[in-house]
């Protein structure tokens, strides 16, 4: 049986909406589309993620390329932000469950430390560094809804 126009557009229709169904605001794809240029938002959730209610972002970069070294893994943040202290946040989304872990935190954090120290700055000038990686599910499967990991010092 061959289709009519009309059900070949009902068709096409349904899946397109079956598409809509499976993306989420936690795409990458969305993500960037919703923090570009929308320092507001990025502003916000960072507020509520780190619970500093003064936070006052004043630059914002979706979709940043932290280049490394021949042979060294590269990242790509989803969003990068600065704010008004000179603190750097870099927020990554990870829909899937694998690669949501501290050792890719750890990285985009080391990453960060990279990027943000020039040839000839002392050490102590490097900023400041938040690395957060929201996840749809929960990672650690404790049922919290933050987990909160530190570099620690051991002396």
């Amino acid at each position: 049986m061959i289709e009519s126009l009309e059900e070949q557009k009902l068709r096409e229709r349904q899946e397109d909406l079956a598409r809509l169904r499976g993306l989420r605001p936690i795409d990458d794809d969305f993500m960037r589309c919703i923090f570009r240029d929308n320092i507001p938002l990025a502003q916000l959730v960072l507020r509520i993620i780190t619970g500093k209610d003064d936070l006052i972002i004043t630059h914002l970069e979706t979709q940043k390329d932290l280049k490394r070294l021949v042979g060294a893994r590269s990242i790509c943040l989803d969003a990068d932000a600065t704010d008004d202290d000179g603190i750097k946040y870099a927020l990554e989304i990870q829909r899937a469950e694998s690669g949501a872990g501290v050792h890719r935190a750890r990285y985009h954090s080391s990453c960060m430390d990279v990027e943000n120290l020039d040839v000839g700055q002392d050490f102590d000038e490097l900023p400041d560094t938040y690395t957060i990686i929201l996840t749809e599910k929960d990672h650690f499967h404790k049922g919290l809804p933050l987990y909160k990991i530190e570099r620690v010092i051991f002396r």
